[in-house]
């Protein structure tokens, strides 16, 4: 469990240098911030579609404001495939393994001896049992491990309203637009609940007693101040979290003995008012469009805090009442620390071992010179000035050659004529006549320059899929794709595969906010779970983001070949169903939605039979009719070349007449044909009936 404050003396002096060391540092990194602040914003105003104030400013009245959002459109797309590929329907893109060679507790091994010794009395062993065992049960324990973290995952907020998911969503949307995002937790709640325990004997029984949850919280980037000397997140000395309260919500932290009540009352009673000022950041989003939805409170009894995670004298603890061992005042540790103004009002050490990070990033693309990296905005922010001066242009040239553009001699006017008013059937009344036959109004045509804009405009377009990797394709719009070889399945698979390879970059930075998540929340397990006694193992986290999307990409391919290829005899040996859902499941599609049910399936099929056999009855009936025609017209056709035959031959050839007029079939006509052909054997060969041979006979 975490270590307890104790009830020592609160040293003031001690507390007032932390909050001047603690202050002087966060206004270090809020300076060190502004620039990066002056990207964001612009990411901002590119994603709602909003012009700088020095492009506003050079553009005349007139000239148009066309903004076309394809920053928008990329940023929700690419939030949206991201999220597709890292939470595929019934997969995890993280585990909890065991290390290969696990070094487990004393009392883990004390257990796998007894056990081992019962099973096996008076036997001996090798140290190669003994590491499979010790295995088997490290692999246990990750198991466990594994299932709790997936429970808390599934409520990982402190509402229970949004689970891990939808917070995951929010950061990877922050990491997209503005080049990072952030996580804080887990954070622990405390419930009084019920538990069934097993006891020594093995007998369950019900357990009451104060139960533990995790929780998290997205951070939104505006709020978080990091250590932009460090050359990554895990090489800062500290970060800080910006927090805006009312006066209500500042005075029931003095009622948690967490927090130093005297203290916050003392601040209150000095600041009735609050001490809240807006930053320039935050006056611009006000002054944004109301798309912006990131709105800032009035300064009117508000308060300032800054929470600040970071490395502590193990003097600045003893100072703030923790009780710390002579041996470690001199040392390093990291603790908690919030500040109210410039006054201290809650110091405690960090429960968690130093790997075990509160603050969770995830960095849409690495930027050398900017420890909170590049978001798409930024990337394709020459191709978005591009689009939209290209279509500031066609617009203002569509208006200039379609509108009327007229030119007057007013001195040739009708005083009553308005030669600013253009409307239908006007009539232009004129005084004189006009010299020499000019017209008083006359049209005046400008050259079109569309088709070049939108040539133009197009490229723009294209270096802004090129440079976000987010083209229609990626984009899950095939509609506008074009070409022949998306026309198949298979190459369809194997576009959305090349399709992917760009994110893979991406997937790997999230692996290390998950695996940064998942070793937190290991970490509190072991402090504060019911059952830590069984968690207790040598635990690591796996991300599988990256791995998991090349294996689907390799499967979904393998899979679409394997279906093409196969020859009729191969199939007959293959489950249809079976690989029709494995091409499904591997694609992310519904299977619920999209597969029919087990009674539609029958009735499908037992309406395609009923088809077929109707189809081939009516296919045999053509044939038999075609077969009959063509069969009587072959024998006429050679019925004249039988008059030589003889009786028999020509009784044989008249019962095949008769018998096809009745509609013989083949098999009928073969027998006839044979019967007639045995029965001529049996009879006496005949002479021809015109030679009167001495040996005839006259018939009787």
């Amino acid at each position: 469990m975490a270590e307890e404050q104790q009830p020592l003396p609160i040293d003031e002096g001690r507390m007032r240098a932390l909050a001047k060391t603690l202050r002087d540092r966060y206004s270090e990194y809020d300076k060190a911030r502004s620039s990066t602040e002056q990207q964001w914003l612009k990411n901002v105003r590119q994603y709602i579609g909003e012009y700088d104030s020095n492009i506003l400013s050079a553009l005349k009245p007139e000239q148009s404001r066309a903004y076309p959002k394809i920053t928008r459109v990329k940023v929700l797309s690419i939030v949206a495939r991201l999220h597709a590929l890292l939470f595929p329907a019934g997969e995890k893109n993280w585990s909890v393994e065991s290390s290969p060679q696990p070094m487990l507790p004393t009392d883990k091994l004390a257990e796998i001896l007894l056990k081992w010794a019962g099973e096996n009395p008076g036997a001996t062993t090798t140290q190669d049992e003994m590491d499979r065992l010790i295995k088997l049960t490290a692999d246990d324990i990750a198991a466990r491990m594994q299932k709790a973290i997936d429970d808390q995952l599934a409520d990982a907020s402190l509402s229970g309203t949004c689970d891990y998911q939808a917070l995951v969503r929010n950061v990877m949307f922050s990491g997209v637009l503005y080049g990072c995002g952030v996580m804080k937790g887990p954070m622990t709640v405390s419930e009084e609940g019920s538990l069934i325990d097993v006891d020594e004997q093995g007998f369950p029984r019900v357990v009451t007693q104060t139960l533990y949850r995790p929780f998290f919280e997205v951070v939104p980037v505006w709020d978080y101040y990091p250590d932009f000397s460090a050359k990554s997140f895990d090489q800062m000395d500290g970060q800080f979290q910006r927090h805006i309260y009312s006066h209500h919500s500042v005075s029931q932290l003095a009622k948690r003995d967490d927090y130093m009540k005297a203290a916050i009352n003392d601040y209150l009673r000095d600041k009735p008012n609050g001490n809240y000022q807006k930053k320039s950041y935050e006056t611009e989003l006000n002054s944004m469009s109301k798309e912006q939805a990131q709105t800032q409170p009035g300064e009117s009894n508000k308060y300032e805090l800054i929470e600040y995670w970071g490395t502590v004298t193990g003097a600045d603890l003893r100072g703030a009442g923790i009780d710390v061992p002579e041996a470690d005042i001199p040392k390093t540790a990291i603790a908690c620390v919030w500040m109210l103004g410039d006054t201290v009002i809650k110091v405690a050490k960090s429960p968690y071992p130093d790997d075990a990070a509160m603050y969770h990033q995830f960095v849409f693309e690495d930027n050398e010179v900017d420890l909170m990296g590049s978001g798409l905005p930024a990337v394709m922010r020459d191709s978005q000035l591009g689009i939209s001066s290209f279509t500031r242009m066609l617009t203002d040239n569509a208006a200039s050659v379609c509108g009327p553009n007229v030119e007057v001699d007013a001195s040739q006017l009708s005083a009553s004529v308005n030669p600013t008013s253009i409307t239908p059937f006007k009539v232009w009344l004129k005084d004189d006549a006009s010299p020499n036959g000019a017209r008083a109004v006359q049209n005046i045509s400008f050259d079109s320059h569309i088709p070049e804009l939108l040539q133009a405009i197009t490229l723009m377009r294209e270096f802004a899929d090129t440079e976000t990797f987010v083209s229609a394709m990626n984009g899950g719009d095939f509609e506008n794709v074009s070409g022949e070889a998306l026309r198949t399945s298979g190459n369809m698979s194997m576009a959305l595969a090349t399709a992917a390879l760009p994110f893979k970059d991406i997937v790997r930075n999230y692996d290390k906010f998950t695996k940064s998540v998942i070793n937190s929340l290991i970490q509190w397990n072991l402090l504060y779970n019911a059952r830590r006694d069984q968690l207790n193992g040598d635990l690591r986290p796996i991300p599988r983001g990256a791995s998991s999307l090349m294996a689907k990409e390799v499967r979904a391919v393998s899979l679409d070949q394997l279906d093409a290829t196969l020859t009729p005899e191969q199939r007959i040996y293959i489950n249809e169903e079976a690989l029709l859902k494995e091409r499904l499941s591997v694609r992310d599609l519904p299977l619920d939605k999209l597969l029919a049910t087990p009674e539609e399936v029958e009735q499908r099929k037992a309406t395609a039979a009923a088809a077929a056999s109707e189809q081939k009855a009516q296919n045999d009936a053509m044939f038999q009719a075609n077969l009959r025609t063509l069969q009587t017209e072959a024998l006429k056709d050679t019925a004249q070349a039988q008059k030589n035959m003889d009786m028999a031959d020509v009784a044989t050839f008249n019962a095949m007449i008769a018998a096809i007029e009745k509609g013989a079939g083949i098999d009928e006509l073969q027998q006839l044909a044979k019967q007639s052909q045995a029965a001529a054997k049996q009879q006496p060969a005949a002479g021809p009936a015109d030679q009167g041979s001495a040996n005839s006979v006259p018939a009787q």
